[in-house]
């Protein structure tokens, strides 16, 4: 039996959100964006915008901190709209980072209490040098602004071999099931297939190897005005022939399958203990809040195994039963990692739980 062990890394309540994004770099979490109130975007009073929070996970200090924004004379900035700052990303929830090396990326996002997605300009690329402090954006101009994909939300946005993914979302009407590839060295956007139906938000992309094979993004569950999943099928993009395939895989043989859910974690994940895993599953919204974003709605607290060998894929539940760990939650940031020892860890940060309160906690999760 696959025995999940999670640790409570820290807590801060000035980090309580949702619905913002988190990566790791360095040994280090970064933290940027979210909502504390709903539809209310953080960080978004003075030199705090454009601003990013650590968490060094490998210091004996177990704390947090801020790494602000420079200031830049809007004369000297990336030129941009007259009616909006285009010196720093401004705040915004239901974004995505991603990183590359020690670039940090952001693209899309809302912002305002209408959630109306952002500008062109604001929702592009933006690049800074993770280190640097005061930390100094960016906006990239690619090639060809014209087949960026359109301003959206509560997408994917993954980095693999070098490229940005951006897949599904919300633009201001409708779901999407888009997928865009970005170049950060050539600046170009290239679309891609669109993935199999239904279009969708709160989904999520583990990008893998599988050894031999050609490279992929798996994909699974999301929103689509109900809860996604509950016909246990997982999609496949293989990026070398740019083609989408749909399978399902075997389940567990006592624990069945991942329920439906959304706003979930769903990273990639490789284990010396269980060499065929290739992604873990975990949390998320299993029933929608009638309130819609201004409530909370029913979320699970269990843990998958996504396993892949010869004869295809596989889900084996993890047991997490013998540990204190975080409580149901959706619209959380999670990721993927490895450590000193090169073990594969999962951390999540925050995320909104069933009493319509953000979380300030930040989780570590290893699986024996």
């Amino acid at each position: 039996m696959a025995v999940g062990r999670w640790t409570l890394l820290a807590r801060s309540s000035k980090l309580a959100r949702s619905s913002h994004c988190l990566a790791v770099s360095g040994g280090k979490v970064i933290i940027y964006s979210g909502e504390l109130k709903p539809r209310v975007p953080v960080d978004a009073e003075g030199d705090l915008k454009g601003a990013i929070h650590t968490f060094d996970l490998q210091s004996p200090e177990k704390s947090w901190s801020q790494t602000l924004a420079a200031s830049q004379n809007p004369s000297s900035a990336t030129s941009g709209p007259h009616d909006e700052d285009h010196s720093v990303p401004t705040p915004r929830v239901g974004a995505g980072i991603a990183t590359i090396n020690q670039d940090l990326y952001v693209w899309g996002g809302r912002g305002g209490v209408d959630l109306s997605p952002l500008s062109a300009y604001q929702s592009g690329v933006w690049k800074a040098k993770i280190g640097e402090n005061p930390l100094k954006w960016e906006r990239l101009q690619s090639q060809n602004e014209s087949d960026a994909p359109e301003p959206k939300s509560f997408h994917v946005l993954v980095a693999f071999e070098g490229q940005l993914f951006v897949h599904a979302g919300c633009p201001e009407k409708g779901r999407l099931g888009t997928l865009h590839s970005f170049d950060p060295e050539h600046l170009q956007w290239r679309r891609l297939a669109d993935a199999p139906e239904p279009g969708r938000g709160g989904t999520a992309l583990a990008p893998v190897n599988l050894g031999g094979s050609d490279p992929v993004l798996l994909r699974f569950a999301g929103f689509a005005g109900y809860e996604l999943g509950a016909d246990h099928t997982l999609d496949i993009y293989n990026i070398n022939t740019d083609k989408w395939s749909t399978v399902v895989p075997k389940p567990d043989p006592a624990s069945g399958y991942p329920g439906a859910r959304s706003v979930h974690g769903f990273v990639p994940y490789h284990s010396k203990q269980y060499p065929d895993a290739v992604a873990v599953t975990l949390h998320g919204e299993r029933d929608a809040s009638a309130l819609g974003h201004a409530g909370a709605g029913k979320f699970w607290d269990d843990v998958w195994l996504l396993l892949k060998d010869s004869e295809g894929y596989s889900w084996k539940k993890v047991d997490v039963s013998g540990s204190e760990g975080p409580e149901g939650r959706g619209w959380f940031p999670a990721v993927s990692y490895t450590d000193v020892d090169g073990e594969d860890k999962v951390v999540l940060h925050g995320g909104l739980l069933t009493s319509n309160e953000r979380s300030d906690e930040l989780w570590s999760l290893e699986i024996d």
